[in-house]
């Protein structure tokens, strides 16, 4: 092995086992303990910040540095890197970097890497999928927020009247849920953990200071999918299925309806304010079911009916 590939090599064990001692070094590289302390000292020279502790429990592990250091990754390491960026079209702002940053990982990759990153690269967004996109200039700082615990002030845009107003809200996690960013946070004074749609949020400043908050929830992404399901629609419907609670999960996204088990039969309860979109929807279910609320469903289930046995 080359020096220079002795040293990437180095880095690449001190990535994978922090703390390693220097005869764990010489061991796994095949050296002796002086050639790994001239390793260590070349590669602290070239701007690598390298600790090192002395004793029996000592060893070497890297720090955080000045400048990004190279990164040693293997192949499935590679493939969750490139499918994340092939996914940054979510955030407004970062399109061109995540494409940049993907064409210079297909470049360096080994060549027998090479037809798995493809695969990878050439995943396409689905047709009509939602447009709504988290501003970068927003969700970075409210991802800061949430790791550091800070309050800040948002100005955000009801989904109803469309108003916007500032709000101070203690973040305590951002949740992606069907490629859409959601904050979960307590507003100021409340006790109360509520979802935010970072689309939603036009401006963030942090406040340089923690609010008092309750616990936080256990499933921030339980709770932003039970928000979606049961949020504040004009009209909140119950449906009866004549089957097991089982079967009806394994059909129905936890943040569009929940499933309410009934013995050997379930319910689904939701929240819609359109009972067109609730009557095609349940007709897709397939599945033999009645309507408890509102009445009114079951006349669109009925005009849905009639049209299919026009149309068909």
């Amino acid at each position: 092995m080359s020096t220079a590939g002795r040293r990437l090599e180095t880095l690449a064990q001190l990535q994978s086992h922090p703390g390693i001692s220097a005869p764990g070094l010489a061991e796994r590289l095949g050296v002796t303990e002086r050639t790994v302390r001239r390793d260590i000292a070349q590669l602290r020279e070239l701007g690598y910040r390298i600790d090192g502790e002395a004793g029996r429990t000592g060893g070497y592990r890297l720090a955080h540095g000045r400048a990004m250091p190279p990164l040693l990754l293997d192949a499935d390491e590679v493939a969750a890197v490139a499918l994340s960026l092939r996914t940054a079209v979510g955030v407004d702002g970062l399109e061109t970097a995540a494409v940049t940053a993907l064409a210079k990982l297909t470049q360096v990759v080994p060549s027998r890497w090479q037809a798995r990153l493809t695969a990878l690269t050439e995943v396409q967004a689905l047709p009509g999928q939602s447009s709504r996109r988290a501003g970068r200039d927003v969700l970075v700082p409210i991802a800061l927020a949430c790791r550091a615990g800070e309050a800040v002030r948002i100005r955000h845009r009801s989904a109803g009247s469309g108003e916007t107003k500032p709000i101070e809200v203690q973040p305590h996690r951002l949740v992606t849920l069907r490629r859409l960013w959601y904050l979960v946070g307590c507003p100021r004074g409340t006790e109360d953990w509520r979802v935010y749609a970072v689309d939603r949020i036009e401006q963030v400043q942090p406040l340089g200071t923690r609010f008092p908050a309750p616990e936080p929830p256990g499933d921030a992404a339980q709770l932003v999918a039970q928000t979606l399901a049961h949020g504040r629609w004009r009209h909140q419907v119950r449906v009866r299925v004549h089957t097991s609670a089982e079967l009806v999960r394994e059909l129905v996204n936890p943040s569009v309806a929940a499933v309410i088990e009934r013995g050997d039969e379930c319910e689904l309860h939701f929240g819609t304010d359109d009972l067109d979109w609730a009557a095609r929807w349940l007709a897709y279910l397939n599945l033999d079911l009645d309507v408890l609320e509102p009445e009114l469903l079951n006349d669109h289930l009925r005009v849905f009916g009639r049209w299919l046995a026009e149309r068909y």
